[in-house]
């Protein structure tokens, strides 16, 4: 028997370790909606690592793999993101600039909605961070001692209100000037966290959360990097606080204006209130004195859950401006509030009713005396010294009293005062029970400037001192503002590189723009310039704040030099105002040597052999078509007499003569022959002659073909640039002709490229020659020894680079016609001109990105060229990309200074602002999805125990039957 109890224990323990992975490992893995507080690990310091805290952060055992990450610096409404890591490294490009943390829950792993969190400024140091934190935390601390205060005041307020009759309108009056004041307060605190809500919350306002499922951003300053101890609690204390948010977001619910005696209020406006906090919030039961407004106490309101409550004026209100604070309490202690404007105009007195009717007192009525004001201050818009004119306010004095008072006009040394309707009694005026006078109230002329105001306390009193009623009355008078008369422009500088003399394009004209700087409006004359073509002005006449621009661009023609100087921008008085230097560089040319002959050939005719009359000598005249001067030398004939040059000596574009004659005595034959010029520049022309001498009685029939000379080809001129070195491309001939006793006739030629100084990678302008060697045709003899050796003039042009326009700059991946809200990622990227030139030759130019600006400049050292981006705030905005030009020198890509602007316009409008309810996707009830335990602890050992203790169960159930 104790064998089988101990036995049974031991089957007892084996089923209960069976059960440990239901309850222990089976955590079951975090779902639903985003909520709690977010916290960042790590000091705002510059080279400091921070990644996510989601101590607390619901739902619990929430981790990395469970949401995504955005990274962003704010600044301003601009929100510009920088990373979507898990962790983040400050940079010192933050100084200055908060940083904000996104999460957003990942769908596919049962986690829906988002948590954002902004960060203090980034310091320099930790202990500039730490130091930062400390000083914030003191700020909070003091505004909420400041509220506490408030809120202690308004209590008492509000109870000494409730005490007094409400037949006193001072007492109303006071209350709703103090109302503003408390508004206020509370708009600027709000404004601190960057939220249009007005909220109320027992936590600091730094960490105030914002509750609903959009991606409406939050800029709520937190202190991380343990500068503050946190407190140690045994269970996690329940945060109260809620917000309130208006149908336009202002904070403020407007009911316009009605004239008194209204019977008809205006109509509902509602309020959404959200209980952001983590407890539940049971409102208590609200009436505001000048407006109705919808209670909250059906049931508590659930923490992320919000309801919409309308609110309206009261009937019956009495002339006047209504400013309530409407505030929600709840019995934990957090309250929201918002501000409700309602006015009420006086209505027109009726007189044809009191027309007659005199009021007078009972015999046991008390005798009062009281003048009231429509406005208890005036205050007139800030004058400037040497002003002439004035504006007019107006005051209306009421005897509300029940005797009648005469009315003395005060006087003023500061201010002009008038009745505006007839007076009595040298200025005093009769005021019955009930009547009104109305006065006129203006600066008096030549009040001179002061730092401070101009201030008066306004008596209207009875004569006899009985009544009176006093207006504030202010005004400023500034000094007159200085006269400055100055503009700039932009570019300071224009650069139009080089071009080599003899150009016949011009480089791209540059656009100037000159900006009036100064306080008054200028008129500038027309610029000009010797060396530049300035276009026309676009306006002359440029008022403050405005611009005009025009065109410089260099003349074509000018000779080789530096054409450096400064375009003036003066005034019609002549005044230099401002200047843009210009810079261009005309480089002399290559030297280019080459020579043309004219005629070319020379032709003398027939004579018979034994003539004794030669031709007459025909001139020859060489040019010199290049560009350097030439050394001529003297040309020799065989069979010709050949005159001595004119001049040996002759530059680019002059030109020299000599003469050319057969020789007399020639034999019957057939003289063609080529009189070349060579010259120092291993350049040479020549002329071919032809004369020839018949036999008498001779059977032509029995004559040989022989060579009697060969015909130069024509110089090949402008090939492109880099063309190659060979026949085909430098457009050699495959043949040339030939002089025979017989007459013409086509022979080839080997052309010598290889051997030619050309070079094909150069960029410069080349002229050269190519020589070739003339194969004679079968049957074509040379007996006299002609040369057969030929050259041609070839001429390549300098390559004049690829230029890049700034036109073709684009910005790409935003749409002007784009649909933006505040929660669009917008990425865009600059791709500039010629930026995929892969194979630069010297001389071309292209276009990079340097920076991009919205409401502030960043800069880019290298690619991608692409930025993102979010805008906090809608509205229309304007990115600028400016791109930089450069040139390629043959090796590298340098800067050239010039600058170019691309811009695209977009709109971003206000996101829509959802409830914080959660998702259906994503709650327990309807999502179909695998249970996750959240461990990956095996189970199947625990199978394993499980089989072998039920097997031992029953073995001994077994054992035991038999035994029995």
């Amino acid at each position: 028997m104790k064998k089988n109890r101990v036995l049974a224990v031991i089957m007892a323990v084996l089923m209960m370790v069976t059960l440990l992975p239901s309850m222990v490992f089976a955590a079951a893995a975090p779902q639903g909606a985003l909520d709690g507080k977010l916290k960042i690990k790590g000091t705002i310091a510059v080279g400091v690592t921070l990644s996510a805290d989601y101590s607390k952060v619901k739902p619990e055992g929430i981790t990395d793999d469970y949401v995504s990450f955005s990274w962003s610096l704010k600044d301003g409404d601009l929100l510009t993101e920088v990373g979507t890591d898990k962790t983040y490294k400050v940079e010192e490009k933050d100084l200055g600039l908060p940083i904000v943390l996104k999460i957003t829950g990942k769908e596919e792993m049962g986690i829906s909605g988002e948590l954002t969190v902004t960060t203090q400024e980034v310091s320099a140091t930790e202990e500039e961070a730490k130091a930062l934190a400390q000083q914030k935390k003191e700020e909070a601390a003091d505004s909420e001692s400041e509220l506490d205060e408030t809120s202690e005041q308004d209590s008492t307020e509000e109870s000494t209100e409730t005490e007094i009759s409400p037949a006193a309108d001072q007492n109303t009056e006071t209350d709703e000037s103090a109302q503003p004041d408390e508004s206020t307060e509370t708009e600027e605190s709000t404004e601190e966290i960057g939220t249009d809500e007005n909220t109320s919350s027992q936590e600091e306002v730094s960490n105030t959360e914002e509750k609903q499922d959009s991606s409406t951003e939050t800029s709520e300053i937190i202190e991380v990097g343990g500068n503050q101890e946190e407190k140690t609690e045994q269970a996690e204390e329940l945060t109260y606080s809620a917000a309130a948010s208006t149908e336009d977001g202002s904070g403020v619910l407007n009911f316009g204006s009605v004239e008194e005696g209204y019977t008809e209020v205006p109509g509902e406006q509602y309020v959404i209130i959200t209980n952001n906090g983590t407890g539940d919030l049971n409102f208590k039961e609200i009436a505001p004195e000048n407006f109705m407004a919808q209670d909250i106490n059906e049931q508590p309101l659930k923490s992320g859950e919000s309801v919409t409550v309308w609110v309206k004026p009261r009937e019956g209100l009495k002339a006047g401006e209504y400013k309530d604070l409407i505030t929600y309490q709840t019995e934990e202690g957090a309250d929201v509030f918002f501000e409700a404007d309602f006015s009420v105009e006086a209505g027109e007195k009726d007189d044809k009713a009191d027309s007659g009717k005199t009021t007078e007192p009972k015999e046991n009525e008390d005798k009062t005396y009281k003048l009231t004001v429509d406005s208890e201050e005036i205050s007139f818009d800030d004058l400037t010294a040497g002003y002439d004119n004035v504006e007019t306010r107006t005051v209306t004095v009421r005897n509300d009293g029940t005797e009648t008072v005469t009315l003395v006009q005060p006087v003023s040394e500061i201010f002009d005062i008038a009745p505006v309707s007839a007076v009595e009694s040298d200025g005093n005026i009769q005021l019955a029970q009930g009547d009104e006078q109305m006065f006129t109230v203006q600066p008096k002329i030549g009040l001179e400037a002061k730092a401070d105001s101009y201030t008066e306390d306004l008596v209207f009193a009875s004569s006899d001192n009985n009544a009176s009623v006093t207006v504030k009355a202010s005004v400023t008078v500034k000094e007159e503002p200085q006269k400055i008369v100055s503009v700039s422009v932009n570019p300071e500088k224009l650069n139009f590189e080089s071009q080599e003399q003899g150009y016949s394009t011009a480089p791209e004209a540059q656009t100037v723009t000159v900006e009036n700087t100064g306080t008054e409006a200028v008129r500038l004359v027309q610029p000009t310039a010797r060396n530049y073509e300035v276009g026309t002005i676009s306006a002359e006449v440029i008022n403050p704040g405005d611009y005009a621009t025009f065109t410089v661009q260099p003349k074509t023609g000018l000779a080789a030099g530096s054409y450096n100087g400064t375009i003036q921008i003066t005034d019609k008085d002549g005044n230099i105002k401002d200047g843009v230097s210009v810079s261009f560089e005309v480089t002399e040319p290559a030297p280019i040597y080459n020579l043309s002959v004219s005629p070319e050939n020379l032709e003398f005719g027939n004579a018979e052999e034994g003539y004794k009359n030669i031709p007459e000598a025909q001139t020859v005249t060489v040019t010199n078509t290049g560009n350097t001067a030439i050394t001529l030398q003297q040309p020799s004939g065989m069979n010709y007499t050949v005159g001595s040059l004119s001049k040996t000596e002759i530059n680019a574009g002059e030109n020299a003569t000599f003469t050319v004659q057969p020789a007399g005595g020639l034999s019957a034959s057939e003289y063609v022959e080529d009189i070349a010029v060579s010259s120092s520049a291993d350049v040479e022309v020549s002329v071919n002659a032809h004369f020839t001498v018949t036999e008498k009685k001779t059977d032509n029939t029995k004559k040989g073909n022989n060579l009697t000379g060969i015909k130069k080809p024509s110089d090949i001129k402008d090939l492109p640039n880099g063309t190659e070195k060979t026949q085909k491309a430098l457009k050699l001939p495959e043949t040339v002709t030939i002089k025979t006793t017989k007459g013409e006739q086509k022979a080839s030629v080997t052309w010598d490229v290889n051997g030619c100084s050309y070079n094909p990678s150069s960029a410069d302008r080349q002229t050269f020659n190519v020589k070739g060697t003339v194969k004679l045709p079968d049957g074509v003899k040379n007996p006299d020894g002609i040369s057969t050796v030929i050259a041609v003039s070839v001429t390549v042009n300098g390559y004049s680079g690829s230029k890049a326009a700034a036109s073709d700059n684009k910005i790409t991946g935003i749409d002007p016609d784009g649909k933006y809200d505040t929660n669009t990622k917008i990425t865009f990227t600059a791709v500039g001109a010629g930026m995929d030139n892969a194979s630069p030759r010297k001389g071309d130019t292209r276009y990079l990105p340097k920076s991009w600006k919205i409401t502030e400049e960043r800069t880019w050292d290298a690619a991608p060229y692409t930025a993102t981006f979010r805008v906090s705030k809608p509205g229309n905005y304007t990115l600028k990309v400016t791109f930089g030009q450069q040139k390629y020198d043959g090796t590298n890509w340098k800067d050239t200074g010039t600058q170019s602007e691309s811009t695209v316009a977009f709109a971003v409008s206000q996101a829509e602002i959802l409830t914080a309810t959660p998702s259906p996707a994503v709650t327990q009830s309807n999502k179909k999805s695998a249970v996750q335990t959240g461990d990956s602890t095996p189970v199947m050992t625990f199978v394993i125990v499980l089989v072998v203790a039920a097997v031992c169960i029953g073995g001994i159930l077994v054992y035991r039957r038999k035994k029995k």
